[in-house]
């Protein structure tokens, strides 16, 4: 008897996948939105939007969703991403002038909406949205190769009766001399009204009063966390039901509570319930039941032990401490389990909650990925 055909599995775990069914940001893109028609209907350049949040709640996604908002417009987006200890400014330069280039290769008539990320430039032919004013006054002069890149691309995307979006990913890795270069450029041309819209994201450090810079203090910050237990099991049910399967209420509820809320694990969830129920019409509560396990497994060989390696040694006592304690223990609680007091730990668990490992419930502590404590219980012991 022949097997079951296969049916496409609607759950993307992984970097920067999108998820078949993205909730819980409506406010970012409703945020989007308003940006677009500020630059493109006002005439003018619109505060920064700033996404920040722990990895895998769906910052990087979020900006890939408001470039697809700017290509509804054809308005094209430039986006690099930060790297550690790499200068970031260059990269940024050339993809401003590739956007220039393949902008001028346009008429008014051809017009094109392109998009310039990892050294990719590509362009779909389509009609401009909205309507904006040309008759600009024209820019302060350029100092700085940056700022020349800027102006000519927004000369060229003003031609094109367009605007342009700049994205930025881990805006936190940034040099801080870099990102004032950066944002002293963008913050000088905001009185030329120049159709801009600017989204960056980054880890809850980018708030750090060390790396602060006034541009971004004015912008309009979004933290983005875990969903809401009505997001959750919509994440949950609308793909499998989209790809042609049910999901019991059982089912649902089993893997909700086993995400946490977390994004990146209600994919990991659902990816592993599709796989349990191959060749059914309903994921039920025992194929629920067997991807919590199978999902218990990737995020150990996964998430936690990244996590777990990225903590030094002090900061591994301190998620032990925690990870020892009952549910809704505090900051103070682990300070007395290491047997210190709470002040001398403190920036124990500050470093903590800003790479987004914990994060604080009232006056809880709480791992972020769910599961993780009792993988640190069961691994705090093995170290070297």
């Amino acid at each position: 008897m022949p097997s079951p055909a296969r049916q496409q599995n609607p759950y993307r775990p992984g970097f920067n996948q999108a998820p078949a069914r993205l909730v819980g940001r409506d406010a970012v893109l409703a945020a989007a939105r308003e940006a677009l028609e500020v630059a493109a209907l006002d005439g003018r350049t619109p505060r920064p939007l700033i996404l920040v949040g722990p990895r895998g709640v769906g910052k990087t996604v979020s900006l890939g969703e408001i470039s697809s908002l700017a290509a509804e417009r054809s308005w094209p987006t430039v986006h690099v991403e930060v790297s550690p200890q790499t200068s970031f400014v260059p990269v940024l330069v050339e993809r401003l002038e590739e956007a220039t280039a393949l902008l001028r290769q346009t008429t008014r008539r051809d017009r094109g909406r392109a998009t310039v990320s990892g050294g990719k430039v590509s362009a779909h032919v389509f009609g401009v949205g909205g309507e904006v004013d040309v008759r600009r006054r024209p820019p302060r002069r350029p100092a700085a190769r940056l700022d020349r890149s800027l102006a000519q691309a927004m000369e060229a995307a003003l031609a094109c009766d367009a605007g342009l979006v700049l994205t930025v990913d881990e805006l936190q890795l940034a040099d801080r001399a870099e990102l004032g270069e950066l944002t002293s450029t963008l913050q000088q041309h905001v009185p030329d009204d120049w159709p801009l819209v600017v989204a960056a994201a980054g880890l809850p450090s980018l708030r750090d009063p060390g790396r602060s810079v006034t541009y971004l203090e004015r912008g309009e910050w979004h933290e983005l966390g875990l969903l809401s237990p009505a997001d959750t099991i919509a994440a949950l049910t609308e793909p499998a039901l989209a790809a042609g399967r049910l999901m019991s209420a059982a089912a649902a509820d089993v893997l909700a509570e086993a995400s946490g809320g977390y994004p990146y694990a209600v994919q990991v969830l659902g990816h592993h319930a599709w796989r349990a129920s191959h060749g059914r019409r309903t994921i039920t509560a025992e194929h629920a039941s067997a991807a919590v396990t199978a999902a218990a497994k990737d995020l150990s060989a996964g998430l936690y032990a990244a996590r777990w390696n990225d903590s030094a040694l002090a900061e591994q006592d301190y998620l032990a401490a925690l990870a020892s304690l009952p549910e809704g223990s505090g900051g103070g609680d682990v300070a007395r389990a290491l047997g210190k007091a709470p002040a001398q730990v403190s920036y124990l668990r500050h470093r903590l909650i800003k790479k987004g490992t914990i994060f604080p419930e009232g006056r809880a502590l709480r791992f972020l990925v769910p599961g993780m404590a009792q993988w640190v219980s069961e691994h705090a012991e093995d170290r070297s």
